[in-house]
């Protein structure tokens, strides 16, 4: 894709770049995420009692009150990171590569595609993985919860997207319309019980638009 000359918010998107389809060209850091999550999809086929050891490990839970959360093999924080491994069904993970994988190109590639580049993605996504987790637990509150999957990640990648392709706007164009959906999911499982962590997402969301323009000068070699 074509990247967008400086912004007037005053943040400016890398330099160069032609137009090419969203999946050519995936940045190293994109990759090393999006294979242990596939790799852990297809663990049930192939290991399965690596699959429920992996699950144990890597789901968030909650506990209601009077619940005693499980024992974790790696610990109880671990999930927190972790999450973003664990999916629910084909549909669950098919929507989070593809975020992933898209909105990961525009990003990765404004970190840059060497070492320094790989680790400030993988901070970043981490980093907003982390947040996602905290909010949604820190949401359920009283109430038993049980999550995972990369959206928490994939949804700072959102909004890290917008600041790429069009700076402080074009954060808000992208990161906006993610979290206004996610209230709605919100306001409608008040009445019908939706299962998606949408608190999550907008926890990831914010993380990202507040992280990427302080990681990416950090990590981006110019």
């Amino acid at each position: 894709m074509s990247v967008p000359e400086r912004d007037d918010d005053g943040y400016e998107p890398p330099r160069g770049g032609s137009r090419e389809p969203v999946f050519n060209n995936i940045p190293p850091g994109v990759l090393l995420i999006a294979l242990p999550i596939v790799g852990v999809a297809l663990l049930p086929f192939i290991a399965p009692e690596l699959e429920r050891w992996v699950f144990a490990a890597s789901v968030v839970v909650s506990p209601g009150p009077g619940q005693v959360a499980p024992q974790q093999p790696l610990g109880p924080w671990a999930p927190y990171l972790l999450h973003i491994l664990i999916h629910f069904g084909l549909l669950h993970i098919a929507m989070n590569l593809t975020v992933l994988v898209s909105a990961g190109r525009a990003v990765g590639t404004s970190f840059g595609t060497d070492a320094s580049g790989t680790l400030g993605f993988l901070v970043f996504f981490a980093l907003c993985s982390v947040a996602g987790a905290a909010a949604q637990v820190a949401f359920s509150g009283a109430e038993a919860a049980t999550m995972g999957g990369a959206s928490t990640g994939v949804s700072g990648l959102i909004a890290a997207a917008g600041w790429v392709m069009g700076g402080y706007r074009g954060m808000l164009r992208l990161a906006l319309p993610w979290a206004g959906l996610n209230i709605v999911i919100g306001i409608v499982g008040i009445g019908i019980p939706i299962p998606i962590g949408w608190v999550a997402h907008i926890g990831g969301t914010v993380a990202g638009a507040v992280l990427f323009p302080v990681l990416q000068p950090i990590f981006a070699r110019r």
